[in-house]
């Protein structure tokens, strides 16, 4: 079976879903156990207490970098996995490693907001990240933020820079994001919707495969548009009323 790294958190929020089902009259508690594993990407609820398992061997006593190392082979396979590390990496706060099955792997704090790449277009790269027995330090190369579908970067990185990138499991980080993020700020991200990103090339090139015109898009990033993944539309900028 696939290996899927799971936390004790995980599969709590699993159970719990289950039980939610069960009191809507969904069903026998065992039937709604493989129905939330499977919504979730596992084969079965069997399938759950395996990666659990083997979750526990493979990152009991890991340091950040072994488990860098880990998501990058699992990255090299061309698979999607997020790893949150625990105690083990740092007493202070959790940090997301995270591979995306497209050739690229991210290191991210998710307090902070800050990131690190890890490995962009199939080529590994290497920030500056001491991993020491009595020190741990990370020369962060710039923040990130998830707006609706995009990974959102503004990195100090020449290959990089500032961009909003599809095709990552957004849905899943925000699944470990949330538990980090404070109250103030979920509730910001909530009533500001802030999930309107630039219509880069990228974007642009993305959209028209969504049967969007791009000659429309260009002429509406030229203007200053802005797309909004959650409303599944383009915002321009409000109009500047002529000077008399």
């Amino acid at each position: 079976m696939r290996f899927i790294p799971t936390t004790p958190a995980q599969v709590e929020a699993l159970k719990k879903r289950a039980k939610r089902q069960g009191r809507n009259g969904g069903g026998k508690h065992t039937d709604l156990l493989d129905l939330v594993a499977q919504a979730a990407g596992y084969n079965q609820w069997h399938h759950v207490m395996e990666c659990l398992k083997e979750t526990e061997r493979v990152y009991q006593n890991r340091s950040l970098s072994a488990t860098i190392e880990h998501i990058l082979a699992i990255e090299q396979s061309g698979e999607a996995a997020i790893v949150s590390t625990g105690i083990e990496t740092s007493k202070t706060q959790p940090f997301l490693v995270f591979s995306t099955a497209i050739g690229d792997a991210w290191l991210l704090d998710p307090i902070g907001r800050q990131a690190c790449c890890l490995m962009w277009r199939g080529e590994r790269q290497f920030p500056v990240i001491r991993d020491l027995p009595d020190c741990l330090e990370i020369e962060w190369e710039g923040a990130f933020e998830l707006r609706g579908q995009f990974f959102e970067v503004a990195l100090d990185h020449p290959d990089i820079g500032h961009r909003a990138i599809g095709g990552y499991p957004v849905d899943q980080l925000r699944t470990f994001l949330l538990p980090a993020q404070s109250a103030a700020e979920s509730i910001r991200q909530v009533i500001g919707q802030e999930d309107a990103v630039p219509l880069s090339p990228a974007i642009i090139e993305q959209l028209a495969g969504q049967a969007w015109q791009a000659d429309q898009l260009i002429n509406a990033a030229r203007q200053g548009a802005h797309y909004s993944p959650s409303r599944n539309t383009v915002l321009f900028p409000p109009m500047k009323e002529p000077r008399l």
